[in-house]
């Protein structure tokens, strides 16, 4: 294929539906290294580059995955008990899931089976068969149906190994999947618990198709507030799940949410470790979550009991709104009771639009916060904001030039608060109390900055935070470029997984809608004029490479009328903050953004 060669958006198109047929035809006629590297030639050309990532874009990745060379297999390790509740499966399910376990290439396993009184007359007899087979099954039957907690703690009574991994009994693992896991232990010595990325498949006509691959962000303590983003394949330390009492009865379709949120009071986010790998396979059907989470509605109730018991435990000051058609929350951060000063900076970067001026008292007033207001301009901009700095009763700074960011050093200079808010002049806020909201998420260990989410006109995001892309260079390679995260997606879209419906940390935030502490914002040397465009994602990458403190962006809108920088490379963050951009902190390794959606890179 010629790299060169430009192509028709319908030629894009064709080549994407017939890809696999096409690497088929290939691989029939010349070989599989020649399927192969037609799959990644078109990786290269960007004919996957768009939504969606399941369908032909994950199934030609995996083909890729399983092509590439494996690491070995530990030499040793750690012994692991997998721990499977099993209750009334059908029969062909569970054998699946047995199967998946004795297939593992790590041996040093046990599988800890508790049947919570199952009434299918199948269902004993082929676990007996299985544990005649392989004396690493430990069986025990329930006298009585105690329902998904109690099952998994009578199993986890039974296991013997120094970790355990939770299996349900119509899902798979794949081969490697323990192998890789006590890779992952010997490597991570302080952890509390391993989290894997995962997909879902369906069997049709006896083939199995996967689909709707869920490559997580690493461990994300404020997207967990609003759903399960760890989940599968999950594996604990095994003496931590019996000090956390294992399993709570009652939480019923959450117990495992339960238990990540007890895990993260107890220990707090470094027990977390993510292996961005596929490691576990679930199984889609109409009885299953995976589907429809409405075949379990009692899981709902159950989760916000979580969320309820984790604040309490904790401290956290935040509601948690769950809309009707969703299982997620949506977390609401409050700000603490006696907050600190708050300086909101009004950033007057473009000739001021009066229909926008005359709106921001009311802005201000629903904001959430008693703010100091001041407002920076450049020379030539003060007598005709003199007025509104007089209806706000605003300090006035004059900054050099009408430059962003030099706009935002000069209001850092003048600032008596100890948290700042930067909103430019021409924006217009359209979320209640923003002020609030983003000083309650602010202020809690951990964060460096909250940024919001920017709107045009027509309702298409102009950026939720910073995201890291692909840019070919003239050599031909791909450079690490940063990108507006979720540009040109509309706001009715729920993007990947909903996510950018919910608080969840990002690489970086962006100026416009910035909240962060002053004396953090000094202490990284403000925003550096030398970062150019990019000085807010600079500071950003200065506060987690310091200080390990992260970015949050919050389902906080903002309508905005100016632009967006579109995906860009700089020279300069590239060459301070290569190894971030190589491996971005919140970004799956399997993900890189272009406008309108992730896309896979392999």
């Amino acid at each position: 294929m010629n790299a060169r060669a430009a192509l028709t958006d319908e030629e894009r198109r064709n080549l994407r539906r017939n890809s696999l047929a096409l690497a088929d035809a290939l691989t029939r006629d010349k070989g599989p290294e020649a399927g192969l590297d037609f799959l990644r030639a078109l990786f290269a050309r960007g004919i996957f580059n768009s939504p969606p990532i399941s369908g032909e874009a994950y199934t030609a990745w995996r083909r890729l995955a399983a092509a590439a060379p494996r690491p070995p297999v530990p030499a040793a390790g750690p012994r692991i008990s997998v721990i499977m509740p099993v209750c009334n499966p059908r029969p062909e399910h569970l054998r699946a899931a047995l199967d998946s376990v004795l297939a593992q290439t790590w041996q040093d396993w046990e599988l800890c089976i508790a049947d919570d009184a199952s009434t299918r007359e199948d269902t004993r007899p082929l676990l007996e068969d299985y544990a005649r087979r392989d004396p690493r099954l430990r069986l025990v039957f329930r006298a009585e149906n105690g329902h998904i907690s109690a099952a998994c703690n009578t199993a986890l009574q039974e296991a013997a190994g120094d970790w355990c991994a939770l299996l349900d009994q119509d899902d798979l693992l794949p081969p490697e999947a323990l192998a890789v896991v006590a890779a992952a232990v010997n490597a991570h010595p302080g952890a509390q618990m391993f989290f894997s990325d995962e997909d879902q498949f369906v069997e049709r006509d006896g083939r199995r198709e996967h689909l709707n691959p869920l490559f997580k962000p690493g461990f994300d303590q404020d997207l967990l507030l609003c759903c399960n983003c760890v989940n599968h394949l999950g594996v604990y330390r095994t003496e931590t799940l019996r000090a956390l009492n294992g399993f709570t009865p009652g939480l019923e379709g959450a117990q495992d949410y339960d238990l990540v949120l007890r895990l993260l009071a107890a220990y707090g986010a470094k027990a977390f470790v993510h292996i961005p790998r596929v490691l576990y396979h679930w199984r889609r059907h109409e009885d299953s979550t995976s589907a429809d989470w409405a075949a379990k509605p009692y899981a709902r109730e159950a989760a916000r009991r979580a969320r309820a018991a984790f604040a309490a435990s904790t401290g956290l000051h935040a509601t948690f709104p769950v809309p009707e058609n969703s299982i997620h929350a949506h977390t609401r951060f409050l700000p603490p009771r006696r907050p600190p000063l708050t300086t909101v900076a009004l950033l007057a970067d473009a000739a001021p639009v009066p229909a926008l001026l005359d709106r921001w008292p009311e802005w201000l007033e629903r904001c959430g916060l008693a703010c100091e207001v001041v407002l920076v301009c450049p020379a030539g901009e003060r007598e005709t904001l003199r007025p509104l700095a007089e209806r706000l009763r605003a300090r006035t700074a004059v900054a050099p030039s009408a430059d962003l960011f030099a706009l935002a050093d000069k209001a850092l200079r003048v600032a008596r608060g100890d948290v700042l808010c930067f909103q430019r002049l021409n924006d217009a806020p359209l979320s209640p109390d923003w002020a609030a909201q983003a000083c309650g998420a602010l202020l809690r260990p951990g964060v460096a900055a909250v940024g919001c989410r920017s709107l045009s006109p027509r309702g298409f995001f102009r950026h939720a935070g910073y995201a890291v892309g692909q840019q070919p260079a003239p050599d031909g390679d791909m450079l690490p470029a940063l990108c507006p995260a979720y540009q040109g997606l509309h706001r009715q879209s729920g993007g990947y997984f909903n996510w950018i419906n919910l608080p969840h940390a990002a690489p970086a935030v962006r100026l416009d809608g910035l909240c962060c502490r002053r004396d953090l914002l000094e202490d990284c040397d403000g925003f550096d004029a030398r970062a150019g465009l990019w000085a807010d994602a600079d500071f950003c990458f200065a506060a987690w490479s310091r200080r390990g403190l992260r970015s949050l962006v919050l389902p906080l809108d903002i309508l905005s009328a100016g632009s967006t920088a579109p995906v860009v490379a700089s020279t300069l963050l590239r060459e301070r903050w290569g190894e971030l951009l190589a491996a971005p902190p919140f970004q799956n390794p399997a993900l890189a953004w272009s406008p309108g959606g992730w896309h896979l890179r392999i």
